[in-house]
């Protein structure tokens, strides 16, 4: 008797569709709270171009494309008879929900107007009196007025992410889970830190150990690179070598489930021993997370946060920020080139995930570190436990 043809369980892959994350009580609760918000905001229905939105919506596994093209409906949702209707970027059902009748798909069309005609043709979408949308492009804007006559339309993006923003329990096992991927990842990557090695070869270390691990789709594709005079650092990896006797960056992240998990350690290239300085900038950077951490609770700003990092000279104005993170990037809570009044808008809450990243810059080079923190009632818990290696004290 022939045996069977199994599968191996190689990493995380499997657990999307096992026991370790009830995906359709995930979906359901997800589901109610986006009605929850139509309801407060008074919409009949939403048209979502965001693929997170689409995403939270419905749990629909499709091409992750967050940011890389312009608005395009792919989610339409209407209250009153609780429809969802998908664009299907496949010919496939593989990845449709359960919950989404093969029949609220439509199909991918190079005719705008065409698209839109087939929103009028749901039923409900002559009673539409409020659209909220989570983007909008002149065309679009145009084609949804005509389409929608009378209908007051809204951007709501806001709220979407405000509403993303606080995790149920069930994202943040699906958070846990893709943290430990992009560290594991980023392992693979350190293990070939060393003066001579191209820099792309430790971007692909990167990458093959976390397809390996059951996930192709990365929240970016990562920095790898040495970290020059004045905290100089290329945020595209190039293909240079890495120098000897140089701090080197690596940055990553990964996706499980549609979720984020993201790090940043810096190493050391070898094999002299790094230097006081070197260490002095992990240093600084530590006392600056560390204080930052002090500060995380239920109710503080993003001048807190902002305020909280201390001493030390940040390398550009990307390298200081605290952002929420979940399906994807949800936006910044205190950075430099937010100005006050958003700064003081910006609002820590419990079930909050946030990234906390600094590059710090130096005459000799720099440190850059990120950790990720699930906000509790009291304080932070930290999510990333990957250890800071030879810069470390």
């Amino acid at each position: 008797m022939t045996a069977p043809l199994l599968t191996p369980d190689i990493g995380t892959g499997s657990l999307e569709h096992r026991d370790r994350v009830d995906f359709r009580e995930l979906r359901r609760a997800r589901t109610e709270r986006l009605f929850a918000l139509m309801d407060q905001l008074g919409l009949d229905a939403c048209i979502f171009g965001r693929e997170a939105n689409a995403r939270y919506a419905t749990g629909v596994r499709r091409l992750w494309t967050s940011l890389s093209r312009p608005f395009v409906p792919s989610c339409v949702v209407f209250r009153a008879s609780r429809d969802v209707h998908l664009l299907s970027f496949s010919a496939s059902y593989e990845g449709i929900p359960e919950e989404v009748a093969p029949d609220h798909y439509f199909p991918v069309t190079w005719n705008p107007a065409q698209m839109v005609a087939r929103f009028t043709r749901i039923d409900g979408a002559s009673s539409v009196r409020r659209l909220g949308v989570d983007g909008m492009t002149p065309l679009f804007r145009e084609l949804l007025t005509h389409a929608f006559p009378g209908a007051e339309i809204v951007g709501v993006e806001p709220q979407l992410r405000d509403m993303r923003r606080v995790k149920l329990d069930a994202e943040v096992t699906c958070i846990r889970i893709a943290v430990a991927t992009a560290e594991s990842a980023l392992v693979a990557a350190i293990r070939d830190v060393r003066p001579g090695a191209r820099l792309k070869a430790l971007q692909a270390a990167y990458l093959h150990r976390m397809s390996i691990l059951g996930t192709s789709q990365f929240a970016q594709q990562g920095t790898f690179g040495p970290i020059g005079p004045g905290g100089s650092l290329r945020w595209i990896t190039p293909n240079d070598v890495v120098p000897e006797g140089t701090p080197i960056a690596l940055a990553g992240g990964a996706l499980w489930a549609g979720y984020e998990g993201s790090l940043a350690r810096t190493w050391w290239s070898g094999p002299r021993a790094p230097s006081a300085e070197a260490h002095a900038a992990w240093r600084t950077w530590h006392e600056n997370v560390q204080g930052v951490l002090g500060v995380i609770r239920p109710g503080v700003t993003g001048a807190d946060l902002l305020g909280a990092f201390g001493s030390g000279e940040p390398g550009d104005r990307m390298a200081r920020s605290v952002h929420s993170v979940g399906l994807g990037h949800e936006g910044p809570l205190a950075t430099h080139w937010l100005d006050p009044a958003e700064l003081d808008a910006q609002t820590v809450q419990a079930g909050m995930v946030l990234a906390i990243r600094e590059l710090i810059a130096t005459d000799a080079g720099g440190f850059l570190g990120e950790e990720m923190v699930l906000v509790t009632g009291t304080g932070a818990e930290p999510l990333t436990t990957l250890a800071h290696g030879p810069l470390a004290d």
